[in-house]
């Protein structure tokens, strides 16, 4: 950084910063922008996880950093790219880019667009991740030789010693503190502010020290007031001491406050502090196991506050508030459906950018898809699938998302078109009938540059069902939690179906009908979905989604469901009054056949309360009211299989066990 700074004339550089999680990485750059800073030059801090979603998000990031740090308003007349690309010419500037990982959305357009660009600039790009910048970027002829990789390696046991020596810790505790570290800065740190705080008759005893970063760890470290703040704090982005008093039980003095601030899984940002990611995932998930009713309660508070807040804040903040809400939200997604319960999948799977080398597996899920008639085949033009899915992986890479294993093989993948003026004729070419749909629309963006596309419109997806490790609908379940979760970067998504499946789960997390809705004379059923984070609507989506949500499941939770064996013989004998009334539910809530029938039948006929879909409601309709089919006839109406339609069907039971038990309870015989 140095040389960088005393070296003017140097072109545009890139800093590549990589490392495990909590090795130091953000500590690091805050080093790097205070010297640049010292030095005056300009710095702009970007949060990757924010911006790096597409090419309007990278450039919308620079445009609200240069207005909100340094005054420099961009010109009514005067496109995104031009603005950002005049200002990094007009002065020397270091872009510091934290969180990287995400870089693969949008790592095409930088080293074909903006980068050219920028190659004559002083600017200098410190990038960090925990894996690093690509092979490829090395390779690349324009930007190998302005690359320097700076990897961060876990600390030598002489790195340990020298952190260690100015402590105050005995020396036999020192060593015993380096030897189960295993050299990891930040469980190092975090150790030692708790032989710290044990003081020296404890010290000279502790020998069982965690080897691992553990929430235990992080109650040891800190006072209780401390691990109070801290559980509080993994709910937020950042917060002050006056946000954190607004919450907390015992309300932080500032000296406590202070302290706070200087514990070693905490650093200072202008919002006030911001606790480790790795740190604050820890917590929420110790706060939920421990005390799941307390731990919701406060979620909900800490949430309620962001929206109250959201209005007044910057529109950088506003996009810290929007990503940390997903965040948690992606951590309690709504499991009412197969598509997101994520149960069974455990980490491993990576969301990616794509690559050319993908394109032989995504053709090859694309096929056994089309052969099973699966939900893309419905608007695009039959036998253009294929040729549809090799343009959007020349014109616009970013738009497609690849699920894959540990090993980097693709599981399966979405794809969709920025609509622009590049795109939109592919949109003619191959499925015309979505044109209808945007209408006036249509027109606008047959003129939009590309960094200023703001709407996804899904047109393919699959997954590889040859595969053994998983059920299809778990790797549908990644895919659509990807895609749930790129859609709030500030952008609208676009999907028709006619699917009664995704019908029923797009309403879970947000989608509204799009008005008006296409042509009457697309197929029957058909439904296209939108969901519009363009404006300012991160409230109503929070208040409608996941607090509803939340609500929802903490007061299913609260109440035992009735099992679903018990549920099916009601519904089994729900018009034979004698056999209904001998069952022992109607007995203990002391209600009458009849009565019982016309609640069975309300739930069913109403709209779907929690946990129960409408899917689920169709097919318990069909089986035990109407029962004009028979189990396998029903199974081929809903496009299942026999195995499949009994697993609907058993969840269903259940889901609608947890709704009677609701229902049920402080039931009367009056209430009839």
């Amino acid at each position: 950084m140095s040389d960088w700074l005393e070296t003017p004339e140097e072109g545009m550089k890139v800093f590549a910063v990589s490392g495990i999680g909590g090795i130091g990485k953000t500590t690091l750059l805050t080093k790097l922008a205070a010297e640049a800073r010292g030095a005056s030059v300009r710095v702009l801090w970007v949060d990757g996880q924010l911006c790096l979603h597409t090419p309007r998000d990278v450039l919308a990031y620079l445009d609200m950093s240069l207005e909100t740090e340094y005054g420099r308003v961009r010109k009514a007349d005067e496109t995104l790219l031009a603005h950002v690309v005049t200002e990094l010419y007009r002065e020397r500037t270091v872009i510091i880019m934290d969180n990287c990982e995400s870089l693969a959305r949008s790592e095409s357009w930088l080293l074909a667009q903006l980068f050219p660009r920028l190659q004559d600039s002083a600017c200098l790009l410190v990038m960090a991740s925990r894996t690093g910048l690509p092979l490829h970027w090395y390779t690349d002829p324009v930007w190998s030789g302005r690359i320097q990789s700076f990897p961060l390696e876990l600390f030598t046991r002489e790195q340990i010693y020298e952190y260690l020596q100015d402590s105050g810790l005995p020396d036999r505790l020192q060593q015993d503190i380096a030897q189960r570290s295993e050299g990891h800065p930040l469980l190092l740190a975090l150790t030692t502010d708790l032989m710290r705080r044990e003081g020296t008759d404890q010290m000279e005893t502790a020998v069982q020290l965690p080897r691992i970063l553990s929430a235990e760890l992080l109650r040891e470290a800190a006072d209780p007031f401390m691990y109070e703040a801290l559980q509080l704090l993994s709910l937020f982005p950042a917060a002050d001491q006056t946000m954190l008093n607004r919450l907390l039980k015992h309300p932080l003095r500032a000296a406590e406050y202070t302290a706070l601030s200087s514990l070693s899984c905490v650093r200072m940002v202008p919002a006030g502090l911001a606790l480790h990611q790795v740190v604050g995932r820890i917590l929420r998930d110790d706060y939920k196991q421990r005390d799941p009713g307390e731990y919701n309660t406060m979620r909900r508070l800490a949430l309620k506050l962001l929206i109250e807040l959201y209005p007044a804040a910057d529109r950088l903040r506003q996009m810290q508030f929007a990503a940390h809400a997903l965040e948690l939200y992606r951590e309690q997604l709504p499991a009412a459906h197969q598509y997101v319960d994520f149960s069974g999948v455990h980490g491993q799977e990576q969301q990616q950018g794509f690559c050319p080398e993908d394109l032989p597996y995504l053709h090859r899920f694309l096929e056994v898809s089309l052969s099973r008639s699966d939900w893309q085949s419905e608007l695009v033009k039959a036998g253009a699938h294929h040729r549809l899915l090799d343009d959007i992986a020349e014109l616009s890479p970013m738009s497609i998302l690849v699920t894959r294993n540990a090993e980097g093989i693709p599981l399966g993948f979405s794809a969709g078109l920025w609509l622009h003026a590049e795109t939109m004729p592919l949109l003619e070419r191959y499925a015309p009938l979505y044109l209808e749909m945007l209408g006036e629309e249509a027109e606008q963006m047959r003129t939009l540059s590309s960094e200023a596309a703001d709407t996804m419109c899904m047109l393919l997806a699959a997954v590889n069902v040859d595969q053994s490790f998983y059920r299809p609908e778990e790797l549908g379940a990644v895919l659509f939690q990807a895609w749930m979760i790129e859609t709030t970067n500030g952008w609208r998504a676009i999907i028709a179906t006619e699917d009664p499946q995704l019908h029923m789960l797009l309403p879970l997390s947000g989608f509204q009908p799009k008005q008006p809705q296409p042509p009457d004379r697309l197929q029957p059923g058909m439904v296209v979905w939108e969901l519009d984070f363009r404006q300012a609507s991160f409230g109503r989506w929070v208040e409608r989604v996941i607090l509803q949500s939340a609500q929802q499941q903490e007061l299913a939770a609260e109440i035992p469901p009735v099992p679903w064996d018990q549920v099916r013989s009601l519904l089994q004998h729900l018009y034979n009054d004698n056999l209904l009334s001998s069952l022992p539910i109607l007995a203990a809530a002391g209600m009458s056949g009849a009565g019982m029938r016309d609640l069975m039948q309300n739930i069913l006929a109403a709209e779907p309360p929690y946990p129960l879909t409408e899917l689920e409601q169709h097919i318990l309709r069909e089986s035990y009211l109407r029962k004009n089919y028979g189990k396998s006839q029903l199974a081929d109406a809903f496009h299942m299989s026999r195995t499949t339609f009994y697993r609907h069907t058993r969840q269903a039971l259940e889901h609608l066990g947890h709704v009677l038990a609701g229902k049920l309870n402080g039931f009367t015989a009056k209430d009839e």
